[in-house]
């Protein structure tokens, strides 16, 4: 069994911040999750662990969730290497399902893999390997991922193959025939007893979608493109429409053709949010606040679980529940590689809001009412950027290096403005 090794941090990749408890939460994460990188092992394909620590192993829902902690911390190509031994098992042998886990040879992990029958599927994970193929793009620039066959032809399997022969009820939204066997394959992430006659999921349709409109933007098929921005209109639809629960005050979490379930259920309930697939309003508040109460009352079990839940309430600004929830990842010191990897997202990405657009330029949002927060030496495609936010009145961002000129998107207060940002050139934004 290989063992966890100390590893140079990512050059340039600085955290700062006011609040020095969030300081320190960056300083642990880091080591922890470059000390899990694999790279370099006898035998060893470019990988990291993304697995429990006594399994040494890459898994897929672990990946999906790592690859930006991972592409932050300069592993770009670990992530490329993972990402497509996922793409390239997802054959029609295997119902076009990407493997769950491999051994870090690259070999299917025995632990759930027995054949091409019967092997560990869970529906969420074949739609966010195509998501996150897409996000390493815009992050890097690395056109393989839209090039090379083996992503290509995952793209398009995997609307044109997948979905339809997993579409339980009819309804486009892929599933399988209940959550008891996860050998069998099961709808959703959720592997807890609960709900298993559950045959499509909300954290199946949230991840469905997030992946088809990935598909839609980036894809070079012009076809599969226009099929992907179809589907996707049609799924928004489906889930505004025929999966708001009006006696609950909040989304289904899922629905089988005997009955629907409104209960809270852990991942479908918080990966809608996630996703972004809750359309802002009253009911996308409603939802959260179904979400908030319900972890108050029935919190998970396990640290995997609290990994997401930034995300989900930094996507709809509730910054206040979005960082307490990095202060309990950052105290459980927990050495499940996901939790390290995903703190370093949080504290560099989900707080600065930033994101990469499409059309190549950068937004950014401070999510840090009060103080100031400051990352330096972000990697975004050949640039290396910094940004600092001083609370919600000034953003400012430099290109520390790169070809350049890059274009920002910068929301700060109640404003939107865009500026070209030269290499070694600073801009600041006031609202």
């Amino acid at each position: 069994m290989s063992t966890p090794r100390d590893t140079t941090p990512s050059p340039g990749l600085r955290f700062a911040c006011s609040d020095p408890h969030l300081e320190q939460g960056f300083a642990w994460a880091v080591p922890q999750a470059l000390s899990r990188v694999r790279t370099g092992d006898r035998g060893a394909v470019p990988s990291y662990w993304a697995a429990l620590t006594d399994r040494p192993m890459f898994y897929s829902r672990d990946v999906a969730h790592q690859a930006l902690g991972a592409h932050l911390l300069g592993l770009d190509r670990e992530n490329f290497s993972m990402l497509r031994h996922f793409a390239a098992s997802a054959t029609a042998a295997r119902g076009f399902y990407p493997l769950w886990a491999f051994t870090f040879d690259g070999a299917p992990a025995a632990i759930d893999y027995v054949d091409d029958t019967r092997f560990v599927r869970e529906t969420p994970a074949a739609f966010e390997i195509a998501e996150k193929s897409v996000e390493q793009y815009l992050w890097t620039g690395d056109d393989r991922y839209l090039s090379d066959p083996v992503f290509t032809g995952y793209y398009r399997d995997l609307l044109r193959e997948f979905v339809p022969r997993h579409d339980i009820l009819g309804t486009g939204v892929a599933g399988e025939q209940d959550a008891r066997d996860i050998f069998a394959g099961s709808p959703t992430y959720n592997e807890m007893p609960s709900a298993p006659d559950m045959q499509v999921a909300s954290d199946g349709i949230a991840c469905q979608w997030a992946a088809t409109a990935a598909i839609a933007a980036a894809a070079r098929d012009k076809d599969l493109a226009r099929q992907a921005q179809a589907d996707a209109e049609r799924l928004r639809l489906h889930f505004e429409r025929d999966w708001w629960d009006e006696d609950g005050g909040h989304y289904l979490t899922g629905i089988s053709a005997r009955r629907t379930f409104g209960e809270f259920a852990f991942e479908p309930s918080w990966f809608p949010a996630v996703k972004r697939l809750l359309p802002h309003g009253d009911r996308a508040e409603a939802h959260l606040a179904f979400l908030d109460t319900s972890l108050e009352q029935r919190p998970p079990s396990n640290i995997e679980a609290f990994t997401y839940l930034p995300e989900a309430f930094f996507a709809y600004d509730h910054d206040t529940t979005a960082i307490r929830w990095i202060r309990h990842l950052i105290d459980s010191r927990a050495l499940y590689p996901e939790v390290p990897f995903t703190v370093v997202s949080h504290l560099c990405t989900g707080l600065t809001g930033v994101v990469p657009r499409h059309d190549g330029a950068l937004e950014t949002r401070s999510h840090l009412a009060e103080g100031w927060v400051e990352v330096e030496g972000l990697p975004y495609r050949d640039m290396r950027v910094a940004v600092r936010h001083d609370g919600h009145a000034r953003t400012t961002l430099t290109l520390q290096s790169g070809t350049g000129p890059l274009q920002w998107v910068a929301h700060v207060g109640d404003r939107t403005v865009t500026h070209l940002v030269e290499p070694g050139q600073s801009t600041t934004v006031t609202a």
